[in-house]
């Protein structure tokens, strides 16, 4: 599946009754959750768990620019050693003036934020090491 096979679902669903849709292929898995108060349909990705450190590691879910706080002036979504709750957002890609909430696929400790804020990211780039936590 790629971006524009992804971005049809997401445009034909948007403005359904759905809130929620579940689309797993070859190597990708991708969850998302409709809101139908206005808000931008949210990723939540469900990243491989890596066997040998216990991490996840969450990637671009299209290309665009990374934003890690929801304006210049606002504090980060998440920054390295928190902790944070399944569905938190951590980071916004921008893409055709379309912010996409890159969501929190677990209750997780942010062990490693891989891009800077405002740098280009393409399809599947690595963005956040998470380590999973049992709530």
């Amino acid at each position: 599946m790629n971006f524009t096979q992804i971005r049809k679902v997401v445009d034909e669903l948007a403005g359904s009754a759905a809130n929620e849709v579940k689309i797993e292929t070859a190597g990708m898995k991708i969850h998302l959750r409709f809101s139908h108060s206005g808000e931008s349909p949210a990723i939540v990705a469900a990243p491989p768990l890596d066997a040998q450190t216990g991490s996840e590691v969450i990637t671009a879910p299209m290309p665009g620019v990374v934003y890690l706080s929801p304006s210049p002036e606002a504090f980060p979504f998440a920054s390295q050693g928190e902790q944070v709750a399944s569905g938190e957002t951590l980071l916004l890609v921008e893409a055709m003036k379309s912010m996409l909430p890159v969501r929190a696929p677990c209750d997780a400790i942010i062990e490693e934020i891989l891009v800077s804020d405002e740098t280009a990211v393409e399809l599947a780039q690595p963005l956040i090491r998470l380590r999973p936590v049992s709530v």
